[in-house]
């Protein structure tokens, strides 16, 4: 099990919100692929994309229990706000 924080920038991207008749709401960033949760306990994706913040935690419900995930998740959010 590995221990540390990771984190990785998309950078802006340059790309139009509306397509069409269509409108990009937002996006959302699903970290687990680059940090599989064999490996790692937890794992947050967090993404910006027209104006609004994505947060995506994933856990291993085996190691982990969901308000001890919830809380990282807030003080995560706390963090980037501040």
């Amino acid at each position: 099990m590995l221990m540390g924080t990771a984190i990785t920038n998309l950078t802006r991207m340059n790309f139009p919100e509306k397509f069409g008749n269509l409108e990009l709401d937002r996006l959302i960033m699903q970290p687990g692929g680059g940090f599989p949760l064999t490996t790692v306990n937890l794992v947050a994706g967090i993404v910006t994309c027209s104006n609004k913040m994505s947060v995506i935690v994933e856990f291993a419900e085996d190691q982990l229990n969901s308000s001890t995930a919830e809380k990282i998740k807030e003080k995560a959010i706390s963090n980037l706000l501040d």
